[in-house]
This record gives structure tokens, C-alpha cells and sequence, in this order.
């Protein structure tokens, strides 16, 4: 029996409805430019995974580059104010709304950034976003050195203890929430994946490449009036014990704001914790190995890509 092309468009459709495109890597790494590539040629719109491009008034310090993305739609920009309480779960809710949405209007949903814990919650079932913050239980833990958060963690939550890189062992705040999950009983083994047909595309580059593209980046920052959206922000109220507030090229400005530091000292050290945060991002997408990487400081990457992004699409 001969398919009308309406029957095939609809059998083309449904055969797609599952797909998702992921394009993440460290900052700095061109991933925006990668995914609106895609979208323009695959009739996509992106989804943001970044935590911190979520906060409304926080443009500059983000890296929100409207321009750049040659009228491709991206959501998951601006949902709430930067002292609106904003976690994991809120972000799977919101950002699996907006794909359902860009599927039902025969579009590919395709999600760019490198806050991989968001990313996770699409694709996989995240135990700890039901669990709150537990403050009595925090408020005490922060008293403890970080030796004492270690020897906790590694007497109570040996497994636990076993999974985390040496990053997370030596941040304190992470290891809090460990010690606050293992109480609230719940489970945390790594989930089994949820069945979706996902396209995963990781951006890389040596350090000292990345890490150049990172200072050039700074830079430009600085120039576009970052000191000016801080300043902005700050009189508005917003404090910088907020989350957002201490939000990588944020809190970097509180003692230059504040008359106790020269503006040198502040950008080197934002570029330094940028360079940090570059590193953490790929300990953590170098354990999916669902991920194809290209570099993309080498020529002709571009291409590779989209090579392999074909392949995906059009299989059966």
C-alpha cells in the first residue's frame, strides 16, 4: 500500500517525537554557536542548562548573547528573579514543559550548556531534588572543617565517599548535601536511564586553548559593563549571600564593589575560577560515555559534527 506524504510526514514525526539533542562541554567552548548550527539546519529550538541564565538582570555576567543566536528560540532564559529560589527539580519541570511544547509543534528540542546536574535531570531520575534543605542540620554542619565533612562522609556514606572526584571531596557545601541526603534516607546510586533516543555532542579543547578563549571572554565582559550590572543588582536589593549573587562572575565583585580591592585582582581572580569551573565541568561529562567529543579547536570539527548529527537523524 502506497503511504500519502502526509502518512509519511506523520510516520517521520512520531518515529522523532522521542529524540532530544544535547550539546554540552565546559565554558567557554562554543556550544551556543554548535547547537544554533543544528537547530537552524534541523528546524530546532535550543533549551538552555545553565544555572545561572535563568536569574533575570543577570545578562552580561551569564553570557545571555541574543545576537548570536541568529533568531534561533532559546527558553529556560529568565524564569525567575535573582532572589527567587530556583533548584533541580524547578528546572526539570520548566525546561520538560518547554520540550514537550517544541515537540508538539513538529520541532527538535535541542539542550546546550554545561550545568550538568540539569542536564542529568532530563534524561535520567535525579533521587536527590525531592529532598529540602534541612537548615538545622546545615547550620551546624558548617561549623565543621572540612576534614571533619570528609571523615562524615567517608564513615557514614563509604559508597558515596567511593564516586566523588577529588572536587567534590574538598568542596564543603557538596558535602553537606551528601551527609543531608544519606539522613534523609534517600538513595544515591547513580539511577538507570530513562528510554529516550538522545543525541549526545560534547565540546572539548585543551586547557590552555579553552582557558585563552575563557580570558578573551572576561575581557569582553568587562568591556559590555558587568561592573555596571553588579552595581545594578546590588541596588536592587539583591544581597551576595543570595545564590545567584554567588554565582561565578558575581560574587568575584563584592570586595571590588565594596572599595576593597582593585579591579586587576578581581578580573584575574574571576578568569582563575573560571579556568577551575572549566576543569570540574568536564571530571563530570567525561563519566557519560554516551557522549561523542570533538575538539573544537582543531579544523573541520564543525563538519564532523554535523556528519554524525545526520547519521542520528535520518536512521530508522
Amino acid at each position: 500500500m502506497n503511504l500519502s506524504t502526509k502518512q509519511i510526514y506523520e510516520k517521520e514525526h512520531t518515529q522523532h517525537m522521542n529524540r532530544l539533542v544535547i550539546v554540552c562541554g565546559p565554558t567557554g567552548v562554543g556550544k551556543t554557536a554548535v547547537a544554533v548550527t543544528l537547530a537552524k539546519k534541523f528546524n530546532g529550538e535550543l533549551i538552555s542548562a545553565d544555572s545561572r541564565q535563568v536569574y533575570r538582570g543577570m545578562d552580561i555576567g551569564t553570557g545571555k548573547d541574543v545576537a548570536s543566536l541568529q533568531g534561533v528560540p532559546i527558553w529556560m532564559y529568565d524564569i525567575v528573579n535573582p532572589d527567587e529560589q530556583f533548584n533541580v527539580r524547578a528546572y526539570q519541570k520548566k525546561a520538560n514543559e518547554y520540550i514537550e511544547d517544541i515537540r508538539k509543534r513538529n520541532k527538535l528540542p535541542i539542550v546546550v550548556g554545561g550545568t550538568g546536574l540539569y542536564i542529568q535531570s532530563l534524561v535520567e531520575t535525579v533521587p536527590s531534588m525531592g529532598v529540602v534543605p534541612d537548615m538545622k542540620l546545615r547550620k551546624t554542619l558548617n561549623t565543621y572543617s572540612i576534614e571533619k565533612l570528609q571523615e562524615l562522609v567517608q564513615k557514614d556514606y563509604q559508597e558515596v565517599w567511593k564516586k566523588l572526584n577529588t572536587s567534590d571531596r574538598n568542596n564543603p557545601q557538596r558535602l553537606i548535601r551528601k551527609i543531608e541526603l544519606g539522613r534523609a534516607g534517600v538513595p544515591l546510586v547513580k539511577p538507570s536511564l530513562v528510554i529516550q533516543d538522545v543525541c549526545w555532542i560534547g565540546l572539548t579543547a585543551l586547557f590552555p586553548y579553552l582557558y585563552s578563549r575563557i580570558d578573551n571572554r572576561v575581557e569582553k565582559r568587562i568591556k559590555h559593563g558587568v561592573v555596571d550590572e553588579v552595581r545594578q543588582l546590588k541596588m536592587k536589593g539583591y544581597g551576595w549571600d543570595l545564590p545567584s549573587m554567588s554565582a561565578l562572575g558575581y560574587r568575584e565583585w563584592k570586595d571590588y564593589v565594596e572599595g576593597n580591592a582593585i579591579i586587576e585582582d578581581v578580573i584575574q581572580k574571576w578568569k582563575y575560577d573560571e579556568h577551575g569551573y572549566a576543569r570540574r565541568q568536564m571530571t563530570w561529562f567525561k563519566r557519560n560515555k554516551s557522549i561523542q567529543w570533538f575538539d573544537m579547536s582543531k579544523a573541520g570539527y564543525l563538519e564532523n559534527i554535523e556528519r554524525v548529527f545526520q547519521t542520528w537523524y535520518t536512521r530508522k
